[in-house]
């Protein structure tokens, strides 16, 4: 029984976005620019292109470089347009310039387990978990126009601070762990898939709810 949910766990991190593009395909009218689902398309793509190495026992690690290389991207852009601030826009996509060119120069490498850069992946989960801290701020800071459990924003910044916030020192921990061969990896990566698991719920939310028109 162990074995079938253990198998299942793996694929947390592919199904339940997969599940919420079809719900935007079938039930959703176009918006704009829906920086969140460029986000799930972009998990759905990448893990399951790391879980299909996976089956086949090939190295996937640089599948999830790709993957968070693009989720940072997309998700400053997110957040700039979430602050509405010139300032804030060229801050956010400066540090995001800076990501992607330490990344390029990292991948130059083969893809072995030391290219797994857990500073970098913690770094940038640290910022995001900033940028989501910033935003439960300036909701704090201004006088309410609306109930927030009925913006879409709110519930999306929630799954994303939950991810990031609680994946933190996996990510940051990842090679130690790897390199003195740490015999339950297994299973803290199943929590991450888990925790990815409840950020698409809080998507899931966020997607019945109303959007606030773009700036």
């Amino acid at each position: 029984m162990w074995s079938v949910v253990s198998k299942a766990i793996n694929y947390f991190d592919t199904i339940p976005p997969l599940l919420l593009l079809i719900l935007v395909l079938t039930t959703m009218r176009r918006q704009g620019r829906d920086y969140i689902v460029y986000y799930l398309c972009g998990q759905f793509f990448f893990n399951g292109y790391a879980n299909w190495l996976n089956e086949l026992e090939k190295d996937n690690l640089f599948a999830y470089s790709l993957n968070f290389s693009w989720a940072y991207y997309i998700l400053s852009l997110y957040f700039a347009r979430l602050y509405a601030s010139r300032k804030w826009a060229w801050f956010i996509l400066g540090l995001v310039a800076l990501y992607q060119l330490n990344l390029i120069y990292t991948l130059q490498a083969s893809s072995t387990v030391a290219d797994f850069t857990s500073v970098s992946f913690g770094g940038i989960s640290l910022l995001i978990t900033i940028a989501c801290l910033f935003y439960y701020g300036k909701q704090l800071a201004g006088q309410p126009k609306e109930n927030i459990l009925t913006v879409r924003d709110f519930w999306y910044v929630n799954g994303i601070f939950t991810y990031y916030a609680s994946n933190f020192f996996i990510f940051l921990t990842y090679n130690a762990l790897v390199s003195r061969n740490y015999a339950n990896i297994g299973v803290i990566w199943k929590i991450h898939n888990v925790v990815f698991l409840v950020m698409c719920v809080y998507f899931f939310i966020g997607m019945r709810c109303k959007t606030l028109p773009e700036t």
